[in-house]
């Protein structure tokens, strides 16, 4: 079971293409790097299909960098980055993703 960390909030207009970051750093060690990308995938908050267009993410030090579009104004979307580690870790991070109006 892949190690997670702690959820991130991001906020983002429907219209809006916007870089947004999943930071890995205070779950990797200092000396300990993120290696590949799993996936980065997107759903619904509460089940269904995701409608946001997500980049596949770039590393970018202890961090993912991802491009998201789209989206259903009011609606959340959870946000997974899946990454393995120079250790040989597979960590989970999870964001949430809300369409303001």
């Amino acid at each position: 079971m892949p190690k997670s960390i702690a959820p991130q909030n991001l906020i983002k207009q429907s219209s809006e293409i916007l870089t947004f970051v999943m930071d890995f750093s205070n779950v990797l060690a200092s000396d300990e790097t993120i290696t590949t990308i799993v996936s980065v995938l997107s759903e619904l908050r509460g089940g269904g299909t995701s409608n946001l267009t997500v980049s596949s993410g770039t590393i970018v030090g202890k961090t993912v960098s991802m491009v998201i579009s789209g989206g259903t104004r009011a609606q959340t979307y959870r946000i997974e980055v899946i990454i393995t580690s120079s250790g040989g870790s597979t960590i989970e991070g999870d964001g949430l993703l809300k369409i303001s109006n």
